[in-house]
């Protein structure tokens, strides 16, 4: 019996090894196809800048950015929002009542006095004790929420969301360092599109390592660290294929909560984000979708290949472990609450192909992985292992891993996403984590993604904790 039990699973993960190496080989054809399409439609920024600058027709973005106890980096990070370049333009930076000197530190640095503000409480969120702006001309553009502690960035983006007044918001973490042209970048894809698009994703990109001058980044670096590293692939393996993969079929299933523009009014009718969820960017897209879908309107979703927006990242185990198995948890909540999207045509491509991609070959995977470690140990105790087949199936899958991870370098590089300082010395670092990769990386998130789903299905307390920032290096 044990036998019969050993080659059904044999069979079993051979088969889904297959057809999970077809699906990411769809997504890398799909991301090329996508990527040469924007190479013919989307110019260079000059021209971008060019077009959008002038026109009365340009749309007004509000840039909504949650703070709490943010004092590490909240002023170089404001100033990276203030030197965005864009025509017309607000930041609503929201403190959740942090504790630290977060609200101290934005209103000596800005000159900020409460004013009187017309608040509609379009969406849920904690109540909002005061509005402050800046008596100097030049900070015009700021604008800070002073909420009630809500406990989650969801709170603090809905509240952000019943300030703002303007057609298309992006939210934002406070620790990200934003590109001066991303909004130009983003806003090409909205007014260039014959469908009213309703959220943009943009690449983020690891700012760890990076050198940051005036709150830009001035010099794009590989990190240093081996946590780090790992995500820096991994976010390029995501944006540079995954997303654009599926927005070439206007199937994105998740526009970033670090950094991603959204339609207003699509937003507050579809209640906001949900502040008890733990993906809540995740959720608030497909409750975004269903709206649209229900009451059959058309829409359009883009992702922007080149980066728009720099990220702190956990730099160790102990931050990376956390992060994870939220994350985790937050997939296994998306998959129980939107169970109706799931395999049902009637969502559009998201609901017939993305979502049962995400269950199959992203939630199942990190089970289907851990029962196979199991099993195998049990295989080496009992001396049942294959060893001729166990090599060639590992060898096998080993070798498409290292694969794909070369293929979205090559993606990088020929898109110009990031223009890598000491450019070989960068690549060189990004291809020993290739190797790397499938040996120390993947096994910790698959272990982390296990506890996540333990933890929802144990209904256990959810506690969000952001991760230790340490800020980034500044040029001296």
């Amino acid at each position: 019996m044990w036998i019969t039990i050993y080659y059904i699973f044999c069979y079993l993960v051979f088969g889904y090894t297959m057809l999970l190496m077809l699906s990411y080989l769809y997504l890398v054809i799909m991301s090329r196809k996508a990527q040469g399409h924007l190479s013919v439609n989307m110019p260079d920024d000059e021209t971008i800048k060019y077009f959008l600058e002038g026109s009365p027709l340009t749309p007004a973005v509000s840039i909504i950015a949650p703070a709490f106890n943010e004092e590490v980096t909240i002023l170089d990070n404001v100033d990276s929002l203030m030197k965005i370049d864009y025509p017309n333009f607000e930041i609503i930076i929201v403190n959740d009542a942090s504790t630290d000197r977060t609200m101290e530190l934005l209103i000596n640095e800005y000159k900020l006095v409460e004013v009187p503000y017309d608040i509609a409480m379009k969406v849920q969120s904690k109540p909002i004790k005061r509005v402050l702006k800046s008596t100097e001309e030049k900070y015009s553009k700021l604008v800070v929420v002073d909420k009630e502690h809500g406990g989650k960035k969801a709170d603090g983006s809905n509240a952000g969301i019943n300030v703002c007044s303007n057609k298309y918001f992006v939210c934002t973490d406070v620790d990200c360092i934003i590109e001066p042209m991303a909004l130009y970048r983003m806003m090409w894809f909205v007014v260039n599109s014959h469908r009213p698009v309703i959220g943009v994703s943009a690449t983020m990109l690891m700012s760890n390592g990076c050198i940051v001058e005036d709150g830009r980044v001035v010099e794009a670096a590989v990190p240093n660290t081996l946590v780090p590293m790992f995500q820096q692939l991994e976010y390029l393996r995501s944006f540079l294929i995954s997303k654009l993969g599926w927005s070439s079929i206007n199937a994105l299933p998740n526009i970033s909560g670090g950094f991603g523009l959204f339609d207003t009014d699509v937003a507050v009718k579809s209640g906001g984000y949900d502040s008890t969820s733990m993906a809540e960017d995740v959720d608030m897209l497909l409750r975004m979708v269903t709206y649209m879908k229900n009451t059959g309107q058309d829409f359009r979703l883009g992702q922007v290949p080149k980066v728009c927006c720099w990220t702190e990242g956990p730099g160790t185990v102990k931050s990376l472990y956390r992060q994870r198995v939220r994350w985790a948890r937050g997939l296994f909540e998306i998959i129980s609450n939107h169970r109706k999207l799931f395999f049902n045509a009637h969502y559009g491509p998201i609901g017939a192909f993305t979502l049962p991609y995400i269950f199959i070959f992203e939630f199942i995977a990190p089970i289907l992985e851990l029962t196979g470690f199991l099993f195998m140990i049990w295989l080496i105790l009992t001396g049942g292992v294959n060893w001729d087949s166990a090599i060639i199936l590992f060898g096998m899958i080993y070798l498409f891993s290292v694969f794909m991870s070369f293929f979205v370098l090559y993606f990088d590089y020929s898109a110009k996403a990031v223009e890598w300082k000491n450019t070989k010395i960068s690549y060189l670092k990004l291809l020993l984590v290739t190797l790397l990769e499938p040996f120390i990386y993947h096994p910790i998130i698959t272990y982390c993604s296990n506890v996540g789903y333990w933890r929802f299905i144990s209904n256990q307390t959810a506690v969000w904790k952001p991760i230790q920032r340490r800020g980034v290096k500044k040029k001296k």
